[in-house]
């Protein structure tokens, strides 16, 4: 059964010490479901917890090895409530492999040199991949250069593509037009990876889907699992 999660802002004044209710303000978390319980029970019919142990804060839930490596106290996976939805972290090794990275190549003319930089990740749900490459097409239209990748990578949801292409002898190709990360995520078929501030280790992603979650989840726990 889900829950409903609620905001509630609590408002005092105090006088001669004494504190006095002024007012109170409550709001329905936005999706109204128990996402973080969700995810609990998961990991729980997963066996997560034979492997791992559960340290919870007011922040977050860390979940680190039973028996870890010498030196390696790291979380593994951190869970965090938000408004938006549940916030998901892994350590970038772990998450690595399994993204699509879109990259830009820079010129970097006081150093003369070209380097790259990050536009965005996404993960795409393996249940979706479909949907999210006619939703790309959809939204950023016939680009050579994505038009190039899915012939060449025949519609591979991992590995790295560029906006503009580069040539040694040449300035790279500019791409007119601003491209954000949210261009190609529709919430249901890929999520953005983001850095995680807390842990700088760790990648992010935030979901506000229980179908999502389940995927997501149920995708990454098997691997962390088998990787320890």
């Amino acid at each position: 059964m889900s829950k409903i999660i609620y905001d509630v802002i609590q408002r005092f004044e105090i006088e001669n010490g004494v504190p006095r209710l002024i007012s109170t303000n409550i709001q329905v978390i936005e999706g109204g479901e128990d996402l973080m319980s969700l995810a609990v029970s998961l990991l729980k019919q997963l066996g997560f917890y034979d492997k791992f142990e559960e340290k919870r804060t007011s922040q977050y839930i860390g979940y680190r090895l039973k028996n870890p490596r010498k030196g390696d106290k790291r979380y593994q996976l951190v869970l965090a409530q938000r408004k938006e939805g549940l916030c998901i972290s892994i350590p970038q090794d772990i998450l690595e492999p399994y993204l699509l990275t879109i990259k830009c190549y820079v010129d970097l003319e006081e150093e003369q040199v070209i380097d790259e930089t990050l536009i965005a990740r996404y993960w795409i749900l393996p249940s979706k991949r479909d949907i999210f490459f006619n939703y790309m097409t959809e939204k950023v239209g016939p680009l050579p250069l994505f038009e190039s990748y899915r012939l060449k990578m025949e519609y591979q949801t991992k590995g790295d593509i560029y906006r503009n292409s580069y040539d040694p002898t040449l300035f790279p190709i500019e791409i007119m037009g601003e491209f954000k990360a949210d261009t190609l995520s529709d919430d249901q078929s890929s999520l953005i990876v983001n850095s995680d501030k807390l842990f700088p280790y760790a990648w992010q992603v935030s979901i506000s889907s229980t179908e999502v979650l389940e995927e997501f989840l149920g995708h990454f726990a098997k691997i962390l699992m088998e990787a320890q």
